[in-house]
């Protein structure tokens, strides 16, 4: 029997990553993807940001350069974890690393930070795990 006679239906095919692997994509893509254009546009506008800072929270000043420093370093960290999740999506292992190492570093920077919410802690270790489930799906 020929596997492509008329009587035999076609194999289904497979989908290449389960749906809530490319539901946690499309999340981590929007929230990492507006953060990094937030602070990307915070890093041009920080001398705003620091008179800001410094008026409304007088007990800790601030320099232009400290608050551009943070600013950068917090873009250039949610950019990373945003390639690594275009690389999750493609379903390359590194990809994981990449979002593990900077979602790392987001999360303990913000725990040693006074006045950070904890929140957005939570929701970088509660994505880490999430992805972590489907880490032997990566290649």
């Amino acid at each position: 029997m020929d596997i492509h006679s008329p009587n035999i239906p076609a194999p289904l095919p497979q989908r290449k990553r389960p749906f809530f692997l490319e539901v946690l994509c499309i999340f981590g893509w929007v929230y990492f993807f507006v953060f990094s254009v937030l602070f990307i546009a915070g890093f041009f506008f920080s001398g705003w940001v620091t008179n800001a800072i410094n008026l409304y929270a007088p007990v800790s000043q601030y320099s232009h350069i400290e608050v551009k420093m943070i600013f950068a370093m917090y873009s250039v960290l949610f950019m990373l974890a945003f390639s690594g999740i275009i690389l999750m999506w493609n379903l390359r292992r590194y990809g994981y690393y990449f979002y593990g190492v900077s979602v790392l570093i987001l999360a303990s920077f913000q725990l040693f930070m006074p006045g950070i919410a904890f929140s957005g802690t939570i929701i970088f270790i509660a994505f880490l795990i999430l992805f972590g489930l489907y880490f032997r799906r990566f290649r």
